[in-house]
């Protein structure tokens, strides 16, 4: 199978090898890169700063000591981010958070039948509220619209990184894009 290679994945490489070798301080250069979107993964997981910090800290040394498992045949950003997603839900279960279950109650409802007067309001407004919204999602849900929408992960990629479907995916990317809508309205009419 022919697979499209971009410039990062050869530098990725091309420093995973370099470590390979016992250059480890080439290291640096791999946590530099993807040390911001491995907080951003673990922070929609984790809501608690200093939780993700740590939890970064400790998919990084996960990495550093996996990287002899890290097949070549897939994109390395993928395995990275599959850690990060791992290793932060097994951090969950382990403290034993309990998070809120998004009622779906809007989830009959036709997609025109929720107001778009979100194109209404402010771009600091739309923002405010995506954020309070963001915040009542469960961490599984937003860290799918965080890796879609603010990273431009393909659904292929996320399926990769979170194990669903890619059916699954596009199914609830869907319903979480209806219930934030329908909860920005909502706000909005406050």
């Amino acid at each position: 199978m022919l697979r499209h290679t971009n410039m990062a994945d050869l530098d990725d490489i091309y420093y995973i090898r370099r470590i390979r070798e016992g250059y480890t301080d080439a290291f640096a250069h791999i946590v530099r890169r993807y040390q911001r979107m491995v907080f951003t993964i673990v922070g929609k997981i984790v809501f608690s700063r200093a939780d993700a910090e740590d939890i970064t800290q400790e998919v990084f040394i996960k990495v550093f000591q996996s990287l002899d498992k890290f097949r070549e045949e897939s994109e390395f950003v993928t395995w990275l981010y599959r850690i990060a997603y791992n290793t932060a839900i097994s951090e969950l279960r382990k403290r034993k958070h309990e998070f809120a279950v998004v009622k779906d109650d809007f989830a009959n409802m036709a997609d025109n039948d929720i107001a778009d007067t979100i194109d209404e309001i402010s771009v600091e407004d739309k923002l405010r509220y995506l954020d309070i919204v963001l915040k009542k999602l469960p961490p599984g849900d937003a860290l799918l619209i965080t890796l879609f929408y603010m990273n431009d992960l393909s659904i292929q990629h996320i399926s990769e990184i979170t194990n669903n479907s890619v059916a699954n995916v596009k199914v609830k990317l869907h319903r979480i894009r209806k219930f934030m809508n329908f909860e920005i309205n909502k706000l909005i009419r406050l």
